[in-house]
């Protein structure tokens, strides 16, 4: 039998782990996979390795589980090793998703909130090679690319496991951390030091099954055996089965699948760089809302078009797309004026300025100023608040810095009191700069204002006259001269 020790001993070095003063969590739920990284780790605390605390989650899903996890908890105690073991109910977590599905988010949870709470430098795991290969053969029959197809990773930053939920249910019927496609940049916790920041690792993705549980009986451990793994009911035992049969074929078959996840992850670790590198110039981020510019999208390959439209995904928080919305969405992407529902959460808008992809309870356009009423009058001077962050301001001294959002108007051309209104039929105005009056209408189209923001666009105006298009162009009418008297300032500021 192989010796599992020396590899354990060689990735937590490579980790930074394999110290005194480092604490792991671990995962433990009393099977042959989990039982064997306990006791291995258990070896290593001996031998000057990181300290450990056991985590156990009772679903009470099994009439079992309650025996499960006291047998966790004793075996703890007896090797001298705290642990916290907890029973949570899975029903009210479920949100229309299925048992096991419901469990795996108030497992990860769990295990979030007990490596916050007792310091944990990271969280072990006891998914191994032939777990790797279920995952991407599962990955593979559905038509997954590189994302899908690296499997699950040896290192799962913080950032990224915590909140998994959504990759989790996705990825099968046994527990599988998140290894979503998050931008490489995502934050870790709130207020926490990334170093400080527990990673979720997988030591044992090298060993075999039958490895760990010749590791079991040579040490004379007792692991609990869970009959749901055998169960009908659950996609990953029909893949299971199917991979038994491929290995009568083909023996290595675990080990060919392993290596195309690891040729998938670098692959994809090389996709995200060039994401990296494009996202700056390609992404505006609001609250609620990801507006990825059109000359830097339309100059993007289509893979990454893919994982663009992916990772604004993400980045708002909503459940991956699958790949039939993702085309669909590339499709509709030169097309400007249509727009789409993205999944349950989000709408996409295609304007001439991009692609919008915006939560549906997203706060209304704060990355633009929109009128809350069909008409608005002004405090002169004074700061009127439009709402979502917006306000007008009437002064008559100017601006710390020029700016698009401010006008200079001459008091004595002004035919009536200011206000700020939305577009009506039939509006016209002399633009600065241009020959003879306008259509307002076609002048936002020509202007290329989005769609979306057309309708409550603020229009400074004075009974008769649109005196100024906010942002974009004010009647050549109304303009002050350098040598004016009487000049009015009035700008759109965004304001806390």
């Amino acid at each position: 039998m192989r010796d599992l020790l020396p590899p354990l001993r060689t990735f937590l070095a490579a980790h930074g782990l394999l110290r005194p003063d480092a604490l792991l969590l671990v995962a433990v739920s009393g099977g042959p996979d989990s039982l064997s990284l306990l006791h291995l780790l258990h070896r290593l605390r001996a031998d000057g390795g990181p300290q450990l605390h056991v985590a156990h989650l009772d679903h009470g899903l099994r009439p079992e589980a309650a025996a499960e996890a006291e047998g966790v908890r004793t075996t703890a105690e007896a090797w001298g090793i705290p642990a916290t073991v907890e029973r949570r109910e899975v029903a009210p977590h479920a949100h229309g998703a299925g048992p096991m599905d419901a469990a795996r988010r108030v497992r990860y949870a769990f295990l979030a909130e007990t490596a916050r709470a007792t310091d944990a430098a990271a969280v072990a795991v006891a998914h191994h090679a032939d777990d790797q290969a279920e995952t991407v053969l599962m990955h593979l029959l559905r038509g997954a690319g590189p994302a899908g197809l690296r499997g699950m990773r040896p290192v799962v930053p913080w950032g990224e496991w915590r909140r998994g939920d959504e990759e989790t249910r996705r990825q099968g019927d046994k527990e599988t951390a998140s290894d979503v496609s998050a931008p490489s940049g995502v934050s870790q916790s709130p207020g926490l030091p990334v170093s400080l920041s527990p990673c979720l690792i997988r030591p044992l993705l090298s060993a075999r099954r039958l490895e760990l549980e010749a590791y079991c009986h040579a040490h004379g451990l007792a692991p609990a055996d869970d009959p749901s793994n055998r169960s009908p009911r659950y996609a990953r035992t029909a893949v299971r089965r199917l991979l038994g049969s491929l290995t009568a074929e083909h023996p290595h078959v675990v080990e060919a699948l392993g290596r195309t996840a690891q040729i998938s992850a670098d692959d994809y670790a090389f996709i995200q760089a060039q994401l990296d590198s494009a996202w700056p110039t390609l992404a505006v981020e609001q609250p609620g809302s990801v507006q990825l510019q059109r000359g830097a999208w339309e100059a993007l390959h289509p893979a990454l078009q893919r994982y663009a439209l992916r990772r604004a995904v993400t980045v708002l928080g909503a459940p991956e797309l699958s790949l039939p919305l993702v085309e669909a969405a590339r499709a509709l992407a030169a097309q400007p004026g249509r727009h789409m529902r993205l999944g349950p959460q989000l709408q996409l808008a295609v304007e001439q300025a991009g692609l919008r992809i915006a939560r549906i309870d997203a706060p209304a356009h704060a990355d633009a100023p929109q009128l809350p009423l069909a008409e608005l009058p002004l405090a002169v001077p004074g700061l009127t608040p439009l709402g979502a962050g917006w306000a007008c301001v009437v002064s008559d001294a100017p601006p710390a810095a020029p700016s698009p959002w401010w006008v200079a108007l001459s008091a004595a051309a002004l035919d009536g009191p200011l206000s700020l209104r939305r577009r009506r039929p039939g509006d016209r105005f002399r633009p600065a700069g241009g020959r003879g009056s306008r259509s307002l209408q076609d002048f936002l189209v020509d202007r290329k204002l989005p769609q979306r923001l057309r309708a409550a666009w603020p229009i400074l105006a004075t009974p008769a006259a649109v005196v100024w298009v906010a942002g974009l162009r004010a009647d050549a009418r109304f303009i002050a001269a350098p040598q004016s008297q009487g000049t009015i300032w009035v700008g759109l500021v965004q304001v806390s």
